[in-house]
């Protein structure tokens, strides 16, 4: 048996502000992480020149380009780029906790053998309601613990993998890789766990590999995020599951609600004095490309 070894592939649009820190939480444990590829998805600021910079005292650091836009091309680069017998995704505006390499590790030396693929907690950095994302996230968790693994701190038959923190084993990647979707109006995400079920792998939850990511995804205009949610039953669609996608509806309708509840608040939250200010409101916001490499 191969010994266990990390690769950790980053795809990344235009994020010359986040992808330093991101990176720098990663070197902080590096010891853990065998390689980190950043995948320069046509970036038309100073990321490449930011990873450029730090890969020059961190040799496991490096960088690959990927000239077809969207995240589906950036995150196949990076997959097929590394080298390690687990591959892990983190989104380029998401900063992995420490202890989330070796959680990770954790997880993949003690998961049953037919498991393909692991997510792990993820809370906003940025939102006025942080704290109670967190402690939401944390009740939700630890139910799932006593229920399906007293005493544990992984469960293993989950139905979702979220690409902004999540890895799959290589074997696992190697059985689904072609039979993945291309089409951008769909979740790359949840087509990914979709795959990976299909191909009679299971899908896991550690406890402790938490990351924390923006929610600037929250704070895009209602008609963006709208049209974000719609690809959640498009995906099932895509996949021939008419059931799961009606289904879905009621979770397409309540987040749509629940961002226009937040959208305000949210825009308004100033992450460097932690409150409110009515100036924040009027901050120029780009909308997240749909299907672009964050």
């Amino acid at each position: 048996m191969n010994p266990l070894t990390v690769s950790v592939i980053i795809p990344a649009y235009n994020e010359q502000d986040r992808i330093g820190r991101t990176l720098e939480c990663l070197i902080e444990q590096i010891d853990e992480i065998d390689e980190i590829i950043v995948v320069d998805n046509r970036s038309t600021d100073a990321t490449a020149e930011v990873v450029s910079e730090i890969r020059l005292r961190e040799p496991k650091v490096r960088i690959v380009s990927e000239d077809r836009p969207g995240v589906f091309y950036a995150r196949q680069a990076g997959f097929d780029a590394a080298t390690s017998t687990v591959i892990a995704r983190l989104d380029a505006d998401t900063y992995a906790r420490p202890g989330w390499a070796r959680a990770l590790r954790e997880f993949f030396e003690s998961a049953p053998s037919n498991v393909g693929a692991v997510t792990g907690p993820l809370v906003p950095y940025d939102s006025p309601y942080r704290a109670k994302f967190e402690s939401g996230k944390i009740q939700e968790i630890e139910a799932g613990l006593a229920k399906h693994n007293p005493g544990g701190r992984a469960v293993y038959d989950i139905q979702m993998a979220p690409g902004g923190n999540m890895a799959i084993s290589r074997e696992c990647w190697l059985a689904i890789r072609d039979g993945l979707s291309e089409r951008t109006d769909i979740y790359d995400d949840l087509d990914l766990s979709i795959c990976v079920r299909k191909a009679g792998f299971a899908i896991g939850l550690s406890a402790d590999m938490w990351a924390e990511t923006s929610a600037r995804r929250f704070r895009t205009s209602p008609f963006s995020y709208w049209s974000y949610m719609a690809q959640l039953p498009r995906t099932y669609r895509a996949h021939g599951d008419k059931k799961q996608a009606w289904a879905s509806y009621g979770v397409v309708w309540n987040n749509r609600l629940l961002h226009l509840w937040t959208w305000l608040p949210a825009r308004a939250f100033d992450m460097d004095t932690g409150k409110k200010s009515f100036k924040q409101l009027f901050r120029r916001e780009e909308d997240r490309i749909v299907g672009r490499a964050k």
